[in-house]
């Protein structure tokens, strides 16, 4: 099973933050790289309870990402929900996912230098 990091940070972000609606890149920046790691466990033991919070984490990411990042939040989103509505990743294989992963990906290489 592949994830990139960036999928696993955003989805990590808002378990541990109360993050207010539309945040500043800035501050999205800030709560990815101090949440990095509260996920990472998905990568190698996807327990059903790690991916039903991942599942809510990336909902609730997907309405407070900043403008330019939301649709990618909320593809992934779905594809996080369907996971864990039948225990299949399969979802993160779709091109859906895949396209959504690489604008996140760029996303964050390009407004979180420095963070």
């Amino acid at each position: 099973m592949r994830f990139s990091l960036a999928a696993l940070c955003v989805t990590a972000m808002l378990t541990l933050c109360a993050c207010s609606s539309h945040a500043s890149p800035s501050a999205f920046c800030s709560d990815v790289n101090s949440a990095s790691v509260q996920f990472a466990a998905l990568q190698s033991q996807a327990t059903p309870p790690l991916i039903q919070g991942a599942a809510k984490a990336m909902a609730h990411l997907a309405d407070e990402a900043p403008s330019q990042i939301r649709p990618a939040m909320k593809a992934e989103a779905t594809a996080y929900k369907e996971w864990a509505k039948t225990g299949s990743n399969a979802p993160m294989t779709q091109n859906s996912f895949t396209a959504a992963d690489a604008q996140l990906s760029t996303w964050l290489h390009l407004n979180c230098k420095g963070h």
